[in-house]
């Protein structure tokens, strides 16, 4: 009991970040207990909520449901009903970037790969201690159940990746909207659709809201993929009552074309806002015009 509380005096007074975090990664299950113990022997309060940890982009439930729309289980691995969990470790810097990405935890070199491949999408915020941005080391899990993909694909109605354009930006760089040559596009199932039209068509003004005399413009920003799906869903200006989620949830409807620069499909920023009017009890949809997009 005695070295843990020298380790959390350490983990007080120690200025190297990197180390700090490392060792509080390691022993937080032993930890957990040791506020207490840590004030009855030197009087230190040790407040909880210093080290606020690294998170997604867009919150843990969009990563999980972007997880489902990304996965390809491995050929060999689904006919052979090889399954399990990767759990991928990498340190989250502080603007953001990932470095130091091993597998912590292997299943098939396959699968690590796709597992690798579907967290290369995510972004992160850093994590932060007292308001300050920290490295941090993170990890990242994907389960693969054989079962359970068979059913999901039968859900969402495919079974692999397709691409609307070839070829394809490997970078992983992620462009924004007036850099590149083409912009994303949505793509609708009617030739009469455009954005405004598609919102007010497939999205309900939330009870909660209208009750609440709630209006408001939601605003977002996201990437579109090379695949043409979405990912990192930002809330740039929220509404409530629901409006917010609802918003998120139309959006999640449209495939998009992707962005091209240079005759590769890339990643590409885009932004859009919803507008719901308590007046009228109607909605409407703006894709702002590139100059438009900060």
């Amino acid at each position: 009991m005695i070295n843990v509380a020298v380790i959390l005096l350490f983990l007080l007074i120690s200025n190297n970040d990197p180390l700090k975090q490392q060792i509080f990664t390691i022993m937080k299950p032993e930890l957990k207990f040791l506020p207490v113990f840590l004030f009855l022997f030197t009087g230190v309060v040790l407040n909880a909520q210093e080290i606020t940890p690294a998170s997604c982009y867009g919150g843990k439930r969009l990563m999980k449901e972007f997880i489902k729309e990304e996965m390809v289980y491995p050929a060999f691995e689904l006919n052979n009903h090889i399954e399990g969990t990767v759990v991928l470790s990498f340190l989250v810097e502080p603007d953001g970037k990932v470095s130091d990405l091993n597998v912590h935890t292997s299943v098939s070199p396959a699968l690590d790969e796709e597992a690798i491949r579907i967290m290369k999408h995510i972004l992160w915020y850093p994590a932060r201690e007292l308001g300050k941005p920290i490295p941090y080391i993170n990890h990242f899990e994907v389960k693969f159940d054989v079962r359970k993909y068979e059913k999901l694909c039968r859900n969402r109605g495919y079974d692999k990746i397709t691409y609307a354009h070839t070829p394809i930006d490997t970078s992983w760089n992620i462009y924004p909207q007036i850099d590149v040559e083409i912009s994303p596009k949505p793509v609708y199932n009617s030739s009469n659709y455009n954005f405004s039209s598609f919102v007010s068509n497939n999205l309900e003004y939330p009870e909660a809201a209208f009750k609440q005399n709630i209006s408001g413009t939601v605003k977002l920003k996201f990437v579109v993929e090379p695949s043409g799906r979405i990912s990192n869903i930002l809330i740039e200006d929220a509404v409530g009552g629901g409006c917010t989620e609802e918003a998120i949830r139309v959006v999640k409807l449209i495939k998009w074309t992707p962005g091209i620069l240079n005759g590769f499909a890339v990643r590409t920023w885009m932004c859009l806002e919803i507008t719901f009017d308590i007046a009228s009890r109607t909605v409407a949809g703006k894709i702002p015009t590139p100059g438009q997009v900060h």
